[in-house]
C-alpha cells in the first residue's frame, strides 16, 4: 500500500474525526433549536451578534498562544499535542447543543445556545488552528498541500454517509431521543479519531534558511526575558505586519464570500428542500430517495474536487476557483430561466450549487494561506512560519461570516416571506389539498382559500421569497469572492513581473 502517505493520513484523521461533528452540527443546529427547541428567530440574531464578539477574541488569541506562547501555557505551543487533549474535549462539547435546557423559556433556549456556541467554537478553534497549521508546517510545496486536502476531502464524503441514517430517523419530537443517541456515538468516534491522529502525529516545523540571525544575536537568555516582557507588543505588531500585506487582505476578502455562501447552503439546505421540493410532491419527507438527495448534495463538493486535483497542481488554486465561480453564474441563470415551479430544474441547481460551494471551501484556502505564511516568512525575516497566527487572524475576519450567512439569510430573504412562522402551515397546505400533482404551480391557485390554512398568495410569497434566497444569494457571494481572487492573481503577476519569481509556487 506504498501508495498511501502515512504521515498525511494520520494528520487527516484530526480533520475526519472533527468533520463527522462539524457535518452534523453545521446542518442540524438551526433547525433544532426552530423545531425542537422553539427558539424565536428575534433570539437568534441577538445570539449570532453575541458571538460575532466572542469570535473577535477567540481566533487570534488562540494563534497568539500557539505561535508566542502567551500566557505561559507551554503545551499549547505543541501542536500534536492539542490535537491529543484538546481534540476529545472538543468532541465533548459538540453535544452540548442537542440536550434542551428549555423548549418553552425564548431566553433559556437562546442563553443554551450562545453558551454551547462560545465553548464549541473556542475548543474548535484551539483544534483546528493546529491542524492548519500542521498542513502547512508538516507540507514543504505546493503539491505535498494538496495531498493534503485531497485525503481530506475523501474522507468528507464518508462523513456525509452519515445524513442519511439521521434523515431516516422519525423526525417527530417523542423520536428526537435517536437523533441524541447518535450523536452521543459521533462525538465517541471524533474523540478517538483525534486522539488517534495526535498520538501517532510526527511535527517537522520548518526553519527560515535565509533568517539574518545577526539582527537578532543579543544573548539567547536576554531575547527570552526581552520576549516574554514584550508578549503582546510583539503579539500587536506581528498582526499588523501580515494585516497590511495585499495576499493576506485577498485571501480574507475572498474567502469571507466562500463562507457566507457555504454556511448559507449548510444551514438551509433542508429548509429550501423541505419548502420548494417536498412540499411539492418531488421528495416524500423521511424518505430514502430524500436522504440520497441529502448525501448527495453534501458529498459532489469533495467528488468534483477530486476530479480537480490534476487542474489544481497546474493551474493553481486561483484559476480553478475562478472557473468554479464562472460554472455558479450560469447555474444561477439557468435555474432563475427555469423558475421556481420547475422542480426539476430546482433540485439539480441544488446539487450543483451545493456541488460547487463545497469544492475545497476550505482546502482551496488552506493552499492559499500556505503560500501567504511562506510569503511573510521571507519578506520578513522571521526564523520560523508564524503559521497560527495567520489562521487565526485570517479567521478573526472571516468567522463573523459564520453568524452573518443565517442572519442576512433570514433578514434579506426568508422573513419577508413569513419564516419560520409559515413554514409547517404552508407544508401542511400543500401536502392536504395538492399531494396528488408531482409539482405545484402557484399561479394557478392563488384565488383558492382553505380553512385552517394560510392564504394561497401567502404560501406563494413564501416560497417566492425561498426561492429568491436559494438563488440570488450565493450568485452575490461568488460575484464577491472572484473580484478578491482576480485581484490577488494581478498582485502576484505584479510581485513576479518585479522579482522575477512567485516564492509561493
Amino acid at each position: 500500500m506504498a501508495w498511501i502517505h502515512v504521515p498525511t493520513l494520520n494528520l487527516v484523521l484530526t480533520v475526519v474525526g472533527a468533520g463527522f461533528i462539524l457535518s452534523i452540527h453545521s446542518l442540524y443546529y438551526i433547525k433544532v433549536f426552530f423545531d425542537e427547541y422553539h427558539l424565536p428567530p428575534s433570539y437568534l440574531k441577538v445570539v449570532q451578534i453575541l458571538f460575532l464578539v466572542w469570535n473577535a477574541v477567540n481566533d487570534p488569541m488562540m494563534g497568539y498562544m500557539q505561535d508566542l506562547g502567551c500566557c505561559g501555557m507551554k503545551w499549547i505551543m505543541d501542536r500534536r499535542k492539542v490535537v491529543l487533549y484538546a481534540g476529545p474535549v472538543f468532541a465533548a462539547s459538540f453535544l452540548l447543543f442537542w440536550f434542551p435546557w428549555s423548549t418553552s423559556i425564548g431566553w433559556v433556549t437562546a442563553l443554551h445556545l450562545l453558551v454551547s456556541l462560545f465553548i464549541y467554537d473556542t475548543l474548535l478553534t484551539l483544534v483546528l488552528s493546529a491542524y492548519c497549521g500542521l498542513c502547512v508546517e508538516n507540507s514543504r510545496n505546493h503539491e505535498d498541500r494538496v495531498r493534503v486536502i485531497v485525503y481530506g476531502e475523501i474522507f468528507t464524503i464518508i462523513a456525509g454517509l452519515l445524513i442519511f441514517p439521521l434523515e431516516m430517523m422519525p423526525h417527530s419530537n417523542e423520536h428526537y431521543w435517536l437523533f441524541q443517541t447518535c450523536c452521543v456515538v459521533v462525538a465517541g468516534v471524533s474523540a478517538a479519531l483525534m486522539a488517534f491522529s495526535g498520538y501517532h502525529l510526527k511535527v517537522e516545523k520548518p526553519v527560515n534558511e535565509h533568517h539574518q540571525l545577526e539582527k537578532f544575536q543579543e544573548g539567547e537568555e536576554n531575547s527570552a526575558v526581552k520576549l516574554k516582557e514584550n508578549t503582546w507588543k510583539n503579539a500587536i505588531q506581528v498582526s499588523w505586519q501580515i494585516a497590511k500585506e495585499p495576499r493576506f487582505i485577498c485571501l480574507v476578502g475572498a474567502q469571507f464570500f466562500k463562507i457566507l455562501r457555504f454556511m448559507a447552503n449548510e444551514n438551509f439546505l433542508i429548509v429550501f428542500t423541505e419548502s420548494l421540493l417536498v412540499s411539492s410532491g418531488f421528495f416524500e419527507k423521511n424518505s430514502s430517495t430524500l436522504g440520497l438527495f441529502y448525501i448527495l448534495a453534501r458529498s459532489c463538493g469533495s467528488i468534483l474536487f477530486l476530479f480537480l486535483w490534476f487542474p489544481t497542481n497546474r493551474f493553481g488554486t486561483q484559476a480553478v476557483i475562478q472557473s468554479l465561480n464562472i460554472l455558479s453564474i450560469f447555474n444561477v441563470l439557468f435555474v432563475l430561466y427555469a423558475g421556481m415551479n420547475n422542480v426539476t430544474a430546482v433540485a439539480v441547481f441544488i446539487i450543483l450549487e451545493n456541488a460547487i460551494s463545497r469544492c475545497g471551501w476550505q482546502g482551496f484556502y488552506i493552499v492559499v494561506a500556505g503560500e501567504v505564511v511562506d510569503t511573510d516568512m521571507k519578506q520578513n525575516n522571521r526564523k520560523s512560519p508564524f503559521s497560527t497566527i495567520i489562521f487565526t487572524l485570517k479567521a478573526l475576519f472571516n468567522k463573523p461570516a459564520d453568524q452573518l450567512a443565517p442572519v442576512l439569510i433570514l433578514s434579506l430573504f426568508l422573513e419577508k416571506g413569513g419564516y419560520p412562522q409559515l413554514t409547517v402551515p404552508c407544508q401542511n397546505f400543500y401536502e392536504d389539498n395538492f399531494s396528488n400533482t408531482t409539482s405545484f404551480n402557484s399561479t394557478s391557485i392563488e384565488t383558492t382559500t382553505f380553512s385552517g390554512y394560510p392564504s394561497t398568495e401567502e404560501c406563494s410569497n413564501y416560497n417566492q421569497w425561498m426561492f429568491l434566497a436559494l438563488a440570488i444569494f450565493p450568485a452575490i457571494c461568488a460575484i464577491g469572492e472572484s473580484i478578491f481572487v482576480a485581484i490577488d492573481q494581478y498582485w502576484r503577476r505584479h510581485v513576479k513581473g518585479k522579482t522575477g519569481h512567485l516564492g509561493d509556487d
